[in-house]
């Protein structure tokens, strides 16, 4: 098997790209309460989200533990065979090329629609690929140290939802299910779509130092990210009421709420370059996955000569695919819950059926995968 990838990264740096994935898709846009009914209990739907999120990538984590040496582009041919397994591969890489372009396009468009609307977008695309696609091209451990800054983010985020505290009114959260659980339900959905952007775990797996860590880490990933986001929801209907829903990117006008002893003020400057950042090391995880995915996949010896042509690709879409903002919030409220979870819960059911597969019929064969996993050291895994 050739190693395309030869850097390798702690359980606490996957946990930390992650967590930037995760964190990334709602700072902007914050797509699983905009445009939603009874924004005022929008928390609900962000709890029933993390516990469906939960089971949804332990199941994914698990699999991929069963094969610790092989990436999910490389198992999935193991499971699937060359031809299937291929396709369901190339559906991910796809993907993956896709969210790319989905996250350059929200950046540039919230930081036009916010601060420069003068600007085309099309420069901020460029910069955020540019910038990704190079951390993509030095390999997984540049990503991953980028991404251990780029979580100063997350913290940040969790304090600023704070700040604003004179602005807020807990009275604005009431009432609280006016129009039952089926509005917290299509939330969830859209929460859940947002954490299955997460499948690129499986590409990171096999290059995680100790993996008996990575389940740990992934259940903290849904935990902290999900209680950040139910924390965001509140402080923006506390401090916006219903206004929340409307608004083309809250959580930049949460952070212009804040004044530190009538002082300090429009200090948004410092939350948006760290969106920036995330941004990057967000769409560099998804060129570095979809680089070293085609490079498995078509027998490459080296993928970084993949990461400058899939930034460009990732560039052009999007330009192409959204006309303006309000169709992008379109599709991450409308067509995201669909589309997500067709593509990579599609993927998993095919891979766990040729698995339960493979386990009736060849079990020594399947199992072989499983001690490797769960028992061995980590100097082993390397």
């Amino acid at each position: 098997m050739k190693q395309q990838e030869r850097g390798r990264i702690s359980a606490f740096q996957y946990m930390c790209i992650l967590l930037v994935i995760r964190m990334t898709a709602t700072t902007v846009a914050f797509p699983f309460m905009t445009g939603h009914e009874s924004p005022t209990d929008a928390w609900i739907g962000a709890l029933i989200g993390i516990g469906g999120s939960l089971v949804l990538l332990e199941l994914m984590v698990r699999l991929s533990l069963y094969f610790p040496d092989m990436t999910v582009v490389q198992f999935s041919q193991a499971l699937l065979g060359k031809f299937f397994g291929g396709i369901a591969a190339l559906l991910l890489v796809g993907f993956w090329v896709f969210d790319a372009a989905v996250t350059a396009r929200a950046m540039g468009s919230a930081l036009v629609n916010a601060f420069m609307p003068e600007t085309p977008v099309l420069v901020f695309i460029i910069v955020t690929v540019f910038f990704g696609a190079n951390g993509a091209r030095q390999g997984l451990e540049i990503t991953a140290r980028w991404s251990e800054l780029a979580t100063v983010g997350v913290l940040m985020t969790a304090i600023m939802l704070v700040l604003p505290f004179k602005a807020m009114s807990f009275q604005n959260l009431l009432p609280i299910l006016p129009y039952g659980l089926s509005p917290h339900l299509k939330r969830a959905a859209t929460m859940t779509s947002m954490f299955l952007r997460l499948s690129v775990l499986g590409m990171m797996i096999p290059y995680v130092r100790n993996k008996k860590d990575v389940l740990r880490y992934t259940r903290y990933t849904v935990i902290v990210s999900g209680i950040v986001l139910t924390a965001q929801s509140i402080a923006l209907v506390a401090v916006f009421g219903s206004r929340a829903a409307t608004s083309a990117v809250p959580t930049l006008q949460l952070v212009r709420q804040i004044t530190i002893g009538e002082f300090f003020e429009r200090i948004e400057i410092i939350p948006v370059s760290l969106w920036l950042l995330n941004s990057g090391v967000n769409i560099g995880a998804f060129i570095w996955a979809s680089s070293l995915g085609l490079a498995q996949l078509f027998n490459l010896n080296r993928f970084e000569p993949l990461t400058y042509p899939i930034g460009g690709l990732a560039v052009l879409l999007g330009m192409v695919l959204f006309k303006n903002y309000v169709e992008q919030v379109r599709y991450l409220i409308g067509l995201q819950p669909i589309l997500v979870p067709l593509v990579v819960l599609g993927v998993y059911l095919l891979l766990y059926a040729g698995f339960i597969f493979k386990r009736l019929w060849f079990p020594k064969r399947t199992n072989s995968g499983a001690p490797a996993a769960l028992e061995a050291d980590p100097d082993d895994t390397k």
